[in-house]
């Protein structure tokens, strides 16, 4: 969800309140006896309940969308790890890392790790590059239409046992 379909939710939320409290304060009876009276406010405080649960679920998925975009412009992920911590690693992330490291650049693209990987496209050497990127274990440079990777892994790698 981008952010105009958002704002476009918001205003639609902000529209389905006005015309609720405008509902309401035109329905009100004028003819009840007490007991109809509060049969009625309890009614009215049922749907309303009903209404402003749906509201703020639909309002949390907004905010938890907008926090998803804040952390994809720019933040980098929680899960970043500290230079002193070991880090775990597969075997397939640490064949990538050690071949990455080994090139004579000392970079690799996403196509030089496929073809050495065996993918047949490149959406898998693109994602495992990233995530290993993401935990600091890879720098990115671009050069041209490329995005190149560079080892920078300078602190103790466990190795997951093979499955």
């Amino acid at each position: 969800m981008d952010k105009k379909q958002m704002e476009i939710e918001l205003q639609e939320l902000k529209k389905q309140v006005s015309e609720l409290l405008q509902r309401n304060n035109a329905a009100i009876p004028s003819n009840l006896s007490a007991e109809g009276w509060y049969r009625y406010l309890g009614e009215q405080r049922e749907k309303t309940n009903m209404i402003l649960s749906s509201l703020s679920e639909r309002m949390k998925i907004l905010e938890e969308s907008v926090a998803d975009m804040a952390l994809g412009e720019g933040q980098q992920e929680a899960y970043e790890v500290q230079r002193d911590e070991p880090v775990e690693l597969s075997q397939v992330d640490v064949k990538i890392l050690n071949f990455v490291q080994t090139q004579p650049q000392g970079m690799a693209c996403a196509a030089d790790v496929r073809k050495y990987m065996g993918y047949k496209g490149n959406n898998a050497a693109c994602a495992r590059m990233n995530r290993l990127r993401m935990m600091g274990l890879l720098e990115t440079h671009r050069l041209g239409h490329r995005v190149y990777y560079a080892g920078k892994a300078t602190m103790k790698l466990i190795v997951s046992p093979p499955q």
